[in-house]
Order: structure tokens, then C-alpha cells, then sequence
């Protein structure tokens, strides 16, 4: 009983509201169509339309500052990839001259090694020691398991003369450079023949001495190449360590003394000492101390002896024999020998 009566309250009071709204929205309708509503609406929205602008352009000036602060952050992303893309070419730009230098090199050194008369294996250069602080040395790629052996003759691509390897080890080798004060190389001038001792510098440039030429001859040797002498050294049986014919350099001033009986210059060098990527090291060429010579007093006593004898490099003959008469004896060069 307590139950149906509730229910029927709830119906009673859901209808009462809807027939209140109903009249409330039919009178509404009806006061709608009137001056009065039209003056009032009028009002509302004349007192309404600053707060609508004002939160409007609120709304328009938030919506601009959003959208101005997200093109900031995507144009400093784009600006952060630009600044490193632009790292990266100007890298591979600066990386384009050595690259350059290193294909040419390349090329070159390739050339060189087809142009020469002896066999060659190139060589790059890893490590350069140019100071004034101690020898000047280059280090290469390549060692005794490649089959360089000390005192192997280098040159560059050119076929300019470079040094000699000075120590090996297994992977890698030193090179002395011909412009190192220690480096000795005997030259000779191609104009007038003349042989000389070329010794390096502190300053890099080489020096020429005991150039047998007078003073006149002297003066003209400015600008002469000088080469390798290559030569068997008089009175030994020693062969030069360097190959005859390879460009040292060219000579750049001369000393000329009217009082000296050698005159000496120097030689600007003309392979690449400093800035060279490949060499070219001759493996072929054997060079270095042959035999002893015989002694002058093993030279005149080599007179009397018997024709079936022979005289050996640096063996004195047996005095006691003679020479049967018409025979003839082989020609001995006597050298004096001088104390070192």
C-alpha cells in the first residue's frame, strides 16, 4: 500500500513539473514576440559584447602565441639538423683537397714505378719526424715481412731521391732523410761531371763539398741538377749504397773561393721530403763494401809471381816465387792508403 501510494506521488510530481515547464516555455513564446523581450535581448547583448570580444581576442592571441611557440621549436629542430648537415659537407670538403692530393700521389707514384729500371714496392707514409730536435725520419706502412731490408734506397714518386730505410721491423720501417745532418750521399753535378759529398742540414737544404772545379767553372754550376754518382769508389771494391742517376736536387748557390782547390754549393732537394703520401723503395739494387784491395807493397811483390798464380782480393802473394820469362803478369791498380 505504502509502495503504490509512492509511486503515485512520483507521477503526480514529474507531471506537475512538466505541465509547469510547458506553461512556463508557452508564456515565454508568447512574451518572445514582444517589445519589451526585443529591449531586454538588446541589452544583454550590448552588455555581453565587450566580454565576448575581450575573451575572443584572448582566445585568438593564446591560440597565436601556441602556435608561434610550436613554429619556434620546429624551426630550431630544423635549424639543429641544417648546422649539422652542414658540419658534415663542410668535412667532406675540406676532406676533398687531401683526397685529391692522395689520388694523385697515387697516380703519380704508379708511373714512377713503371719508369724506372729497378723493381720497387710502394710504400705510405704513416709517421714524419721533421724537427730540428732529432733526425729526420719518416715512417712507412711496410717492414721486413714485406721484405725490405735496411739500407734499402728510397725514392718519390717523382724518382727524386728521398733516403734509405735506417731500421726495420716487422710491419713498419724508418727512413733517413737525405736532408738529415748525419745523411751522406757522394753527388755529381751533370754539367761538369764533377763529384762531390752531399751532407743535409739543420736549415733542410743540402750541402755540396770538394767539388774538383775551378772557381770560373764554379760560377756557372747555379741552377745545375745534381745526381747520384753511383760509382765504384776509386781504390776499393766498394759499390756506392745509391743507385747512379737519381735526381738529388739542384744546385742554388755556390762558394767560390779563387784560394781553394775544391769549391763547394748548395743543393736544394728535390723530391718531397715533407708532404709526401707514397714512396717507392728500390729492392733490387745491392750496393755497400766489396773485398779488400791488395796493398801496394802486395802489388810489387805480385811481379815475380808465377803465371799460375793468382792474387786474391786482400791476400799478399808469396814473395819466394818469381816469374818465368814472357810471362806477363795481370795489371794491379796501386792505391796509397792514407791513415782515417
Amino acid at each position: 500500500m505504502n509502495a503504490i501510494s509512492a509511486t503515485r506521488r512520483t507521477i503526480r510530481r514529474e507531471w506537475t513539473a512538466f505541465g509547469t515547464l510547458l506553461i512556463i516555455s508557452v508564456g515565454l513564446m508568447g512574451v518572445s514576440s514582444t517589445q519589451t523581450a526585443h529591449d531586454l535581448e538588446a541589452a544583454v547583448n550590448w552588455a555581453a559584447g565587450p566580454v565576448e570580444t575581450f575573451l575572443n581576442s584572448a582566445a585568438d592571441t593564446a591560440g597565436s602565441y601556441w602556435s608561434a611557440l610550436t613554429q619556434i621549436d620546429r624551426l630550431r629542430t630544423q635549424n639543429e639538423l641544417l648546422k649539422q648537415e652542414n658540419l658534415t659537407l663542410q668535412e667532406e670538403l675540406n676532406r676533398m683537397p687531401a683526397v685529391s692530393k692522395l689520388s694523385d700521389d697515387w697516380t703519380k707514384v704508379t708511373a714512377a714505378a713503371a719508369g724506372i729500371p729497378y723493381q720497387t714496392t710502394t710504400v705510405r707514409v704513416v709517421v714524419r719526424d721533421i724537427s730540428d730536435v732529432s733526425q729526420r725520419t719518416l715512417i712507412v706502412n711496410k717492414g721486413s715481412d714485406d721484405g725490405l731490408v735496411e739500407g734499402q734506397v728510397v725514392i718519390d714518386a717523382g724518382g727524386a731521391l728521398v733516403g734509405r730505410i735506417q731500421t726495420v721491423d716487422p710491419t713498419v720501417s724508418k727512413i733517413l732523410l737525405i736532408s738529415d745532418p748525419t745523411a751522406v750521399v757522394v753527388g755529381k753535378e751533370a754539367k761538369s761531371g764533377a763529384v762531390g759529398t752531399i751532407q743535409g742540414s739543420l736549415s733542410g737544404q743540402l750541402k755540396i763539398s770538394g767539388l774538383d772545379v775551378t772557381p770560373d767553372v764554379a760560377k756557372t754550376l747555379k741552377g745545375q741538377p745534381v745526381v747520384t754518382a753511383g760509382e765504384l769508389l776509386a781504390c776499393t771494391n766498394d759499390i756506392s749504397p745509391y743507385p747512379p742517376g737519381l735526381l738529388i736536387g739542384t744546385i742554388t748557390d755556390v762558394t767560390s773561393d779563387p784560394n781553394a782547390v775544391v769549391q763547394s754549393a748548395t743543393v736544394a732537394p728535390a723530391a718531397h721530403l715533407t708532404d709526401a703520401t707514397f714512396l717507392l723503395v728500390i729492392t733490387d739494387y745491392k750496393g755497400g763494401f766489396g773485398p779488400a784491395l791488395p796493398s801496394a807493397s802486395a802489388a810489387a811483390s805480385g811481379s815475380s809471381a808465377s803465371p799460375g798464380s793468382s792474387v786474391k782480393p786482400g791476400s799478399s802473394p808469396s814473395p819466394a816465387k818469381t816469374a818465368q820469362p814472357g810471362a806477363s803478369a795481370s795489371p794491379i791498380t796501386v792505391c796509397a792508403t792514407s791513415a782515417p
